[in-house]
């Protein structure tokens, strides 16, 4: 059904679902007793399958796909070039788009990686609202045009977009770093938008410069600053004791990131402001 000119929606998406057994607890619980409507699962991670089992604790959680070839083992014959001898990738962002620059054919390789993980997700019983990937990758145009080729297949809807533009003022400065990642996904989330507009469903995606730094009072910020439409908070709650720092730097701030998502500071203000929380199934 539309919705009425003027609606504010947000998704709050939990990205890493299935990256560990305590990351994958976090969201759960984050969802169950907090803001949580959406999450994205990384097929290829260790505790995919028991995500998956889990999915049932929650039949009201929209649910992706995190999109990785940064981590963990390929699922594809053709990603094992992206591994170490050990069978297990280890890609930073900017080392994927250099890859892609040099030699234009790993984007076959990326994109043949991509789909083993999505088919994975529909063997295994669940419909995609969404896909977003691992450290962004997606965000790079000859990336996200093979994304969106792949979206268009299976037939699925929409497709993260990553232009993140915090409206007034109050925002804390976010990491020197993250800010660059910010205003380069900006520029590619322009070109992104002309190659598959019917696959975008958000005004943006917020929680790019402030990853590893969301706590209530950006979740508070952020709920009075959403506009008509839709928009997308990317958080990254978790129990991350299970992931060892040189696995994910998102370590302690997972933690703080759910007792946010769970304070009814945040909730109290979204529905003040009269924002409705969804999922991208519900668009």
């Amino acid at each position: 059904m539309a919705q009425p000119p003027g609606t504010k929606r947000v998704i709050i998406n939990a990205d890493d679902f299935g990256f560990s057994r305590g990351i994958t607890e976090g969201i759960l619980q984050a969802h169950r007793l907090g803001l949580v409507t959406s999450t994205t699962i990384a097929a290829n991670m260790p505790a995919a399958d028991e995500a998956i089992a889990r999915l049932g604790e929650a039949p009201r959680l929209g649910v992706g796909v995190h999109l990785n070839v940064s981590q963990g083992p390929p699922l594809s014959n053709e990603a094992r070039v992206l591994a170490d001898s050990d069978g297990i990738m280890r890609l930073s962002a900017a080392r994927v788009v250099g890859l892609c620059v040099r030699k234009p054919r790993m984007l076959h390789v990326i994109e043949a990686e991509y789909d083993a993980q999505i088919r994975w997700v529909l063997d295994h019983g669940v419909s995609p609202t969404h896909l977003d990937s691992h450290r962004h990758t997606h965000g790079f145009p000859p990336v996200f045009a093979r994304v969106a080729a792949l979206a268009r297949r299976y037939n699925i809807r929409f497709v993260r977009w990553h232009r993140e533009a915090l409206p007034g003022t109050g925002w804390p400065a976010g990491p020197p770093g993250q800010r660059r990642v910010r205003r380069l996904l900006n520029l590619c989330a322009w070109i992104d938008a002309r190659i598959a507009p019917e696959l975008i469903a958000t005004r943006g995606t917020w929680g790019i410069e402030h990853t590893g730094a969301i706590d209530v009072p950006w979740l508070v910020r952020a709920a009075c600053a959403i506009q008509p439409g839709v928009t997308e908070i990317m958080t990254h709650p978790g129990l991350a004791d299970d992931v060892d720092e040189e696995t994910s730097r998102l370590r302690a701030s997972r933690k703080r990131e759910l007792a946010a998502l769970c304070d009814r500071t945040v909730a109290e203000t979204l529905k003040v402001w009269g924002i409705e929380r969804v999922h991208y199934g519900q668009i």
